[in-house]
């Protein structure tokens, strides 16, 4: 059942009278009497998702002896070529039993199929879970703790009433776990109580033979491809007088929605509509059971050792949430990753939160998964900071939320986010992808908003002020936008989109004008939106720095070889690759070479063309993991930064200069503001510049340590945090004041 659908039965269905999971009401045939623990037969249904399958039998493989238990796999159709290629490896194995059904006849025929074959107690089990060290014999333990017990379920990340760490919803693992390392500690800090539930949940469900000779299979005329079978059956059980447990000794791994995708919203419903009719009190009593929520002290349990409060100093200890169109590890664009580490920063000292979003083509629209940590997990405060990951995979017809100018799905879930974390303080650092209405709901709530003006997305759909010809644009108009880039394809796109982009304009003013506070990493920024009509702008100017430039970093040494010219960043042209290649036309790459790190697959076309400029001198690295960006930047000689569109800032030419390496950069926007001794610069219109530097520098090699001994100090990120304090300090002071929304004074640092 989806968690926003749970969330709301309570408040729909109060005056109801749902049974008592506890103390099940109904008939009760006989005393219940335990045979003695048996053989399990665990049941897996397959369809689709082979990877996931991969996964899950691999960790069934090493986790199930198949001398003591079977393996009932369920092939439900046909069947991709490396799903079958595995099953064929599987067959004439000893305790693997592979039941093919010729074509595709559901979940829950699947599983009626295999429990009707087996003889003793099973385990429904997802084919896209991961199981754990000793989770069968845990399972079974639980099962076994009261002879009432029908069904016994583990803890997963994503399983609804079941679910870890967040209640209700789909959770990643929390940073700086392993699926081992998670499971190991909720079974360390497990006192077995096995509490009750008012239902199992199908992901991974235990069912005593007993029970399923008693009441039967699954609906499968009701239920057919699958949803609510499970919990029907748990209905049919509780009104018997059996009852359901939690294993809180185990944690299973759920991957979530890999084998009905986005046909999940619809089966859902039905599954819905059919346990209404077929069990009136069911909705009432999981209301009861989650507004109860008798496991949150079983749950904070089996956290403990993960979670610890930060620590508090002066007047830090107000919450901030932080909201931001992508976060690493699966987005790690310079906005990105300085919202990572702003978060990382302050949750040294404050309660901190994260709204961002992420695309998965195998759930739905607006569904989102949750996650606790940010960073590599292993500092104990940064493991508190919860982040929502909201998906948006941009399929959704209507032209406004497609383009994030209203999306109220997004708002409403926002709210919901803001309604449960109670910030002081919600700072904006990007809305692409989300809903210019969050600004809107932040106010709604009374909360003050710092802007991020992080590029000029909130003015250009662009966000670079840059055209499809890789042209400066000389400033935003209706009908120069919208022939640069349509915002819809509808019948009459002529007008629409014109309409569209000024609604967008008229947006994007409201958020830059609703905003408390606006915040700038450079000059250059905060003065061309004031050239875009924002004169009277106020707007704070506070350089980033890096948290690079506050490592030890070992001193460089001379290299033999060729010299090593880096380009590090997104393979599209407004970051002016074609330059750099360019520039390496015919160079000899025994005596220099430019190593290229970022994803090719943005734009083949041009990473080839690229490519075949520069010839055997270019050497395509791919992409890189955020931890490993130091030791890259390290292996440079020099830090190539050709920009043709607007920088808002250039961290990637600062972090090169903390970790002791020159850049050679665009003389355009924000690196126009790189102190003169970083390396050179040069006009991004003459191309012939950056193909004399690099000439100069492979003829004359002894410039770069010239360059290397004269680079500037680079600014710390706790510096810079420090600066953010002071901007959020003055926002709270004017908002304990009652003068919200009036603007803020202008500083620069």
């Amino acid at each position: 059942m989806p968690a926003a659908l749970i969330r709301d039965l309570y408040r729909k269905l109060t005056g109801a009278s749902p049974l008592d999971w506890n103390v099940p009401s109904g008939r009760r045939t006989a005393p219940h009497v335990d045979d003695a623990p048996g053989p399990v037969d665990v049941v897996v249904p397959i369809y689709q998702a082979p990877e996931p399958f991969a996964r899950c039998l691999s960790s069934l493989l090493a986790h199930l002896d198949l001398t003591q238990h079977g393996l009932i796999l369920v092939v439900d159709g046909p069947q991709p070529e490396a799903t079958e290629r595995r099953l064929t490896l599987l067959e004439g194995n000893a305790g693997v039993t592979i039941l093919r059904n010729p074509v595709r006849r559901g979940f829950v025929a699947s599983v009626n199929r295999a429990m009707a074959t087996s003889t003793r107690d099973v385990v429904l089990l997802n084919a896209d879970t991961v199981v754990t060290a000793g989770w069968l014999e845990k399972l079974r333990a639980a099962a076994y703790s009261a002879p009432e017990i029908a069904t016994a379920t583990p803890f997963s990340n994503t399983a609804t009433i079941c679910s870890l760490p967040r209640f209700l919803d789909a959770n990643f693992l929390p940073r700086g776990e392993t699926i081992e390392s998670f499971a190991r500690r909720v079974e360390q800090n497990s006192q077995r109580v096995y509490p009750r539930l008012p239902t199992g949940v199908g992901v991974c469900l235990f069912i005593k033979r007993r029970a399923l000779q008693e009441l039967g299979l699954f609906d499968e005329a009701a239920f057919g491809l699958g949803y609510g079978e499970e919990s029907e059956f748990c209905q049919r059980a509780l009104k018997a007088g059996w009852v359901h447990g939690l294993d809180d000794a185990t944690f299973i791994y759920h991957e979530g929605h890999r084998s009905f995708g986005t046909e999940r919203k619809r089966l859902v419903r039905g599954a819905h509509r059919r346990l209404k009719a077929l069990h009136p009190e069911y909705l009432a009593t999981i209301a009861r059971f989650v507004h109860e929520d008798p496991l949150a002290p079983i749950r904070e349990r089996a956290l403990r050792g993960l979670l610890t409060k930060p620590t508090t100093k002066d007047r830090r200890g107000f919450k901030v949430v932080h909201v931001v169109h992508g976060w690493p590890p699966s987005a790690h664009g310079g906005t990105e990753l300085y919202a990572a580490w702003l978060v990382a920063e302050q949750a040294r000292h404050r309660d901190v939160a994260v709204y961002t979003r992420i695309a998965d083509p195998a759930r739905s629209e607006g569904e989102a998964i949750e996650q606790l940590g940010v960073g590599d997990g292993d500092s104990q405060t940064t493991r508190n900071v919860r982040v929502r990951h909201v998906v948006r995979n941009f399929t959704e017809r209507d032209p406004l939320a497609r383009n994030a100018l209203r999306h109220r799905a997004i708002e409403r879930d926002f709210a919901r986010f803001l309604a449960q974390e109670r910030p002081a303080l919600v700072h904006l650092h990007h809305l692409a992808g989300h809903s210019m209405g969050l600004a809107h709901v932040a106010r709604a709530f009374g909360v003050p908003v710092v802007l991020q003006v992080q590029d000029w997305w909130l003015a250009c759909a662009r966000s670079n002020l840059m055209n499809a010809k890789r042209e400066l644009c000389p400033g935003p108009s209706l009908a120069r936008c919208s022939r640069c880039l349509p915002l819809t394809r509808r019948f009459g796109h002529t007008v629409w989109n014109r309409a569209l982009h000024a609604l967008r304009r008229k947006q994007g003013r409201d958020v830059i004008e609703l905003a408390d506070a606006r915040i700038a990493g450079s000059r250059f920024l905060a003065d061309s939106w004031r050239q875009l009509g924002f004169e009277q702008l106020e707007i704070d100017v506070l350089p980033y720095g890096v948290p690079l430039a506050e490592r030890q970093l070992s001193p460089r040494g001379h290299r033999e070889g060729p010299l090593r010219m880096g380009f590090l960043g997104s393979l599209l042209p407004h970051k002016g690759l074609h330059l750099a290649a360019a520039a390496f036309a015919g160079v000899d790459p025994a005596r220099a070479i430019l190593e290229v790190w970022g994803d090719p697959t943005l734009d083949p076309d041009y990473t080839a063309a690229a490519q075949r400029v520069a010839g055997a001198a270019l050497v395509l690295r791919g992409e890189f993991a955020e931890e490993d960006k130091a030791k890259i930047l390290a292996s440079f000689d020099v830090l190539l930064f050709p920009s043709l569109g607007l920088e808002s800032f250039g961290l990637a030419a600062y972090e090169a200069m903390a970790a002791g390496v020159p850049v050679i950069a665009s003389d355009r926007g924000a690196l126009s503001e790189l102190p003169r001794e970083c390396g050179a610069r040069f006009n991004p219109e003459r191309p012939e510049e950056l193909r004399s530097l690099v000439a100069s520098v492979i003829e004359k090699p002894e410039t770069l340590e010239e360059w290397r001994h004269n680079l500037p100090r680079v600014r710390g990120f706790a510096e810079h945090a420090e600066a953010i304090e002071a901007v959020y300090v003055r926002v709270l002071d004017r908002a304990g004041s009652g003068k919200l929304g009036e603007g803020s004074g202008r500083t620069e640092v």
